[in-house]
Parts: structure tokens; sequence; C-alpha cells
């Protein structure tokens, strides 16, 4: 059985579908939770298909066509196996808990410089370019070993980048990912002539050393750095940006987090579930699958929308409320993905947002909303692009 919708239950172009899914994702798990979309794709929004086919090794990813994005082929991101296992082990021992626990001390720092003008401006701040974004590019910078050049063309870059990498991006997208993603392979290219004149330690000495032994390519290594300026700040900097919007909106959460460590980890991964950063994962069929009575032929696209699941009732009772006590032994939130795929810098996002979450709480016992928010969210990504606070003791 196939079935196809003349109905656009997920309309990933229409402003009000950008600006709230997650109604759209309710009706779609109700009327047809795997369909055919009229764009070509299928859609799936319940949890249990989507958790399976997050871990299912025969859907790749490499034979996606990526258009002008299709550089990211060079990184894990867009290979499947072997090739991803090799690119996978280049990032592997960056991200051990014995090596995130130096990037928390990093983050750490770059949070207290941050802090210190803050204060001295009377408290009031914007959580984006303020604090989220300084805090995990120049953590970034540091892990990769790299000068922290060009800030405001990297988070250009890559919200370029993100903006493009939907369902059905404009011409104008289109166009913005192909500058985006030439931008990024000059900017990698001055890093690495740097890195080779100044022999500096960190993520790119390594990736350059497998380069030398011929483990990696040169596209490889560009790839890869792309990949971590990307995810390093754009996916970490909304989990700490939503989160401090949570604190400024429910202070009794605030104080939750700042009173109860034990409640910590959980009131962060709450913090992912309820907007998940990335909406969903795309891959394409290499043989024939049968999803529950569904038949989808090889070579179709999937559209594997992780924020949906993680907003199922069946799964999340109650799941648009914002609850950090709720009970998650049967089930996790798939906010970082899964299987081969599955977020290998999550450990890093989850240190950082901690880094944020605690000092701000501890410190200064919390935040207060100071202006209006302005989103930026697309089909692809959920953004709040800025978001005016006040450190609630100043």
């Amino acid at each position: 059985m196939t079935i196809e919708t003349p109905v656009d239950l997920i309309p990933f172009d229409d402003p009000a579908f950008r600006a709230d899914p997650y109604p759209f994702y309710a009706e779609a798990r109700i009327q047809a939770p795997v369909y055919r979309s009229p764009l070509g794709v299928w859609v799936f929004t319940r949890y249990a298909e989507v958790s399976k086919l997050l871990y299912d090794r025969s859907l790749t990813v490499e034979q996606i066509e990526f258009g002008p994005a299709s550089p990211l082929h060079d990184s894990a991101l867009g290979a499947d196996a072997p090739r991803h296992t090799a690119l996978r082990r280049a990032l592997n021992k960056w991200f051990t808990p014995k090596a995130v626990q130096v990037w928390r001390e990093h983050a750490q720092r770059h949070l207290d410089d941050a802090l210190t003008g803050i204060v001295e401006r009377g408290g009031e701040f914007d959580a984006v370019m303020d604090i989220a974004y300084p805090v995990t590019f120049l953590t970034v910078c540091d892990l990769m070993g790299v000068p922290p050049l060009e800030a405001i063309g990297v988070r250009q870059a890559t919200y370029d980048l993100g903006a493009g990498l939907g369902t059905n991006p404009s011409d104008d997208e289109v166009a913005g990912v192909a500058d985006a993603m030439h931008w990024f392979s000059r900017h990698a290219e001055h890093l690495i002539d740097l890195n080779l004149a100044a022999s500096r330690d960190g993520l790119l000495s390594s990736l350059l050393e497998m380069e030398r032994l011929g483990d990696l390519t040169r596209d490889e290594v560009v790839g890869t750095l792309t990949l971590i300026f990307a995810v390093g700040h754009l996916d970490i900097g909304y989990l700490i940006v939503h989160g401090l919007h949570i604190f400024a909106e429910h202070p009794d959460v605030a104080a939750a987090y700042r009173d109860d460590a034990a409640l910590r980890p959980a009131i962060v991964e709450e913090v992912l579930r309820v907007d998940t950063p990335e909406q969903f994962v795309t891959r394409m069929t290499t043989t024939p699958i049968t999803i529950g009575e569904v038949e989808i032929p090889a070579g179709e696209i999937l559209t594997i929308l992780i924020s949906a699941a993680n907003k199922d009732p069946e799964v999340f009772p109650n799941p648009d409320l914002f609850d950090y006590r709720r009970d998650n032994s049967k089930a996790k939130h798939l906010a970082f993905g899964g299987g081969l795929h599955g977020c290998a810098g999550q450990v890093l996002a989850r240190a950082e947002a901690e880094v944020v979450f605690r000092t701000i709480t501890e410190r200064f016992g919390g935040v207060r909303p100071a202006g209006p928010v302005v989103y930026g969210h697309t089909d692809f990504i959920r953004s709040i692009t800025h978001l005016p606070l006040t450190l609630s003791s100043i």
C-alpha cells in the first residue's frame, strides 16, 4: 500500500508553518503519519517510524544530491559507511568526556569574559550576540586550534547554509548556499595555511596529519572544518538561547536549575525536546522498504521529522508542555538524531549549555525579558536572532 495525499499536510514554505510547525505535525500524525508529500518526498511524523528510520543502515545520505552544498559530502554529515567511519574517527577523540572537560573550561573562560562586559554595561544584553555566539564560536576555534577570525562572516555563512538546506528552498536560498559554501572553502584554506605556518595544536592539526598519512583528502579536511564551524555554534547556540528564553519566561525553571543540581540534565533535555534546533534529517532509500503498511520504493527521499517525533503524545504525554519532570525512562528525545549519523558533538553541546545555565543562574539568579524576541525560523532550523535580556540581580 502507498499513501499519497493531495493535501499539503506539512506546507514547508508556509510562513505560518515556519513560525509554529507543531500544530501541522500534530494534524499530520492523525491524518497520515507516513505519506508522500506533493513535493515528492516521504514525510514521517511519529516517534515509532522516525526512531526506526534513524537506525536503518540501508538508507543513504551519500547518494542524495546536495546541490550547491555538495562539498558537505566530504564530511561525516554527507557520507555513508565505510567512509563515514573514517571521517567520524577523525573527530571521536576530540569529543570524549575527558576532552569535553577541557572545552568546558574554555567555554567558561569565554563566558566569564562576556559577562564582565555585560555587568559593566548594566546587565542588559542580547542572548544571541553577547552570550551564545561568542561563547560557542570562540570555543570551536579553541577546539580546532585556529585564531578567531571572521566571526561575523562565519555566523552569516552558517545561517545562509542552514536556510538553504530545507525541503524546497527558493532560488535566493539556493544562491545563498552556494555563496556560503564558497566562503567556507576559502576561509578553511586560509586557516589551513595559518595552521601550517604556525604549527598549532588542535583538531585542524590532527586532520592535516591524517591528510599527510593518506587517511583523509584535502576536500575531506575542508568539509570537516565547514561542518564543525556550522554545527559547533548554530545548534548549540540555539540550545543556549532557547534555554535562556525559557528561564526568562519561567523563573521557576531557572530557580529549579539553580537550586537542584540533580534536575539540571533533565531541564537541558527538555529544552532540546520541546523545540528541537534542527527539525528533520533527510535520507534516501536504496532498496524498497515497508514502514507499517506503507510501501516505499528504492530511490525515494525521506524527510524524517525528528522535531515532530519529539512532540508525539504517544511517547511524550502533553507534549507541548515544558515539563522537566516527565518520565523519560521508556524513550528519549531525538534532537541529536541517532544511529550512524547521531551528532558527534552532542556531549559538547550539553556541556556548553550547562556552563552558561549554571553560571547565569548561580551568579545572577537568572534573567528577565528586556524587549521583543526576533525569530529567524526556517522549515529546517529553529532560530532566535535577537533575545534581549537582563541579568536578574543587576
